[in-house]
């Protein structure tokens, strides 16, 4: 972290100035600026870059949201914080597609400290060169989903319910199909079998309509790019169990929805990378059947990058919430986030690595991709791994009724 450039914006000298006397510790560590309003930090940014920029939400002329979409606009590599006393659904909502965190002040020195030290790390992780040669040998970097954005749109709306939600879903065929899949799946034993997208939407709900779409355009990439030894159903099978575990794993509702998408589409790296080195890639799934060997090891040795950072550099260029994309990158090396809540990335990487083990048909060693231990006791769950490993063995189970009664 030594010395990373920050930007703190405000419309309120007192505001700075007392957020440069809380951080006057961190001197030494930071090269931190205080501009005094959105046309100031704009001054500021075009002498000189910086990793990280720090906005109030709401000041006159440009506001924070408008100020971030410009920072994201001419330094897409720049972290991008909103710091705000109005944290009102509206400002929240505002500050979504532009902003990697919304922090509420008064915020402690350790907080925001923890925030942009994982913010910058994650930064850091995505701009490192081997991802940045992947993504390099593709010839444009997919698009996000346009029934996604719709949705997320919808669903930012009060006056938006699940019907128009539906409706959405419909306007998507390839969409349609996976929701009525999923709501007939063994995974949601429903007395009855459900006809209408409508009702599927319903019972399914807005989040998990949501990463559904996320989902169904990542593997639609795909269909084009044959890779022997890959199946594309199962992988998409496998991604669905994997989401529906990591969400279960988690008792709040916001972070579960979050775990849920995060599962569900960790393994878009693999289609990235299925795209930019097919004939690699194809060596990585070759070898991954011929040793047992965990899939991101194997990877790593061979592509010296792994499906986690390409994919969360995707996640990230679509905007999609940090805990999201932070919980992608380092969901098979989660010792690596040591600040802050870690509830969503202790899902997915549990939810991940049984899958895979179940898939595999065999127990990994933690030195050998297996659970990290050491990170799960810290987190404070390891009296609950027998109780969701079971889960996800029913689960598994349950996967491989479904598949054999559609066959």
């Amino acid at each position: 972290m030594t010395g990373k450039r920050l930007l703190f914006v405000d419309d309120e000298q007192q505001i700075l100035d007392g957020l440069a006397n809380l951080l006057r510790k961190q001197r030494k560590r930071w090269q931190m600026t205080f501009a005094l309003g959105a046309e100031n930090a704009l001054a500021e940014l075009q002498k000189a870059s910086f990793d990280v920029v720090i906005s109030d939400m709401r000041m006159p002329g440009m506001d924070g949201a408008a100020l971030l979409k410009r920072v994201k606009e001419t330094h897409p590599g720049t972290a991008r914080l909103i710091l705000s006393g109005h944290a009102d659904r509206e400002s929240v909502l505002a500050s979504l597609a532009v902003a990697h965190q919304f922090l509420n002040k008064p915020c402690t020195s350790d907080a925001l400290m923890s925030v942009i030290e994982r913010t910058c790390s994650l930064q850091t992780m995505l701009q490192d060169e081997p991802v940045r040669s992947v993504i390099g040998k593709l010839d444009k970097l997919p698009s996000a989903p346009l029934t996604y954005l719709e949705l997320v749109h919808a669903a930012s709306d009060p006056d938006t319910g699940i019907a128009d939600m539906a409706a959405i879903v419909e306007r998507d065929p390839a969409m349609s199909i996976k929701v009525l899949q999923l709501a007939n799946s063994a995974f949601f034993g429903l007395a009855h079998s459900v006809a209408s997208v409508s009702r599927a939407a319903s019972y399914l709900g807005s989040e998990v309509l949501k990463a559904l779409a996320l989902n169904s355009h990542v593997f639609g990439m795909l269909e084009n790019c044959a890779v022997p030894g890959l199946s594309l159903d199962r992988l998409q099978e496998l991604s669905l169990l994997c989401g529906r575990l990591a969400g279960r794993f988690v008792t709040d509702k916001a972070s579960s929805d979050e775990a849920m998408t995060a599962a569900l589409v960790k393994d878009a790296g693999r289609i990235v990378l299925c795209l930019a080195l097919p004939e690699k890639y194809a060596q990585v799934v070759h070898a991954v059947q011929g040793t047992g060997r965990a899939l991101h090891l194997v990877e790593r040795e061979l592509l010296g990058v792994t499906h986690a950072e390409i994919g969360a550099y995707l996640l990230g260029v679509w905007g999609l919430p940090f805990p999201v994309v932070e919980s992608v990158a380092y969901h098979r090396r989660p010792a690596l986030v040591t600040e802050g809540g870690r509830e969503v990335l202790v899902a997915v990487h549990a939810a991940a690595v049984f899958v895979e083990e179940l898939e595999l048909g065999k127990s990994l060693a933690t030195q050998d991709g297996g659970l990290d231990a050491a990170f799960l006791e810290q987190a404070g769950v390891a009296d609950r791994l027998a109780q969701w490993r079971e889960l996800a063995d029913r689960e598994f189970q349950a996967l491989g009724a479904d598949r054999g009664a559609r066959k």
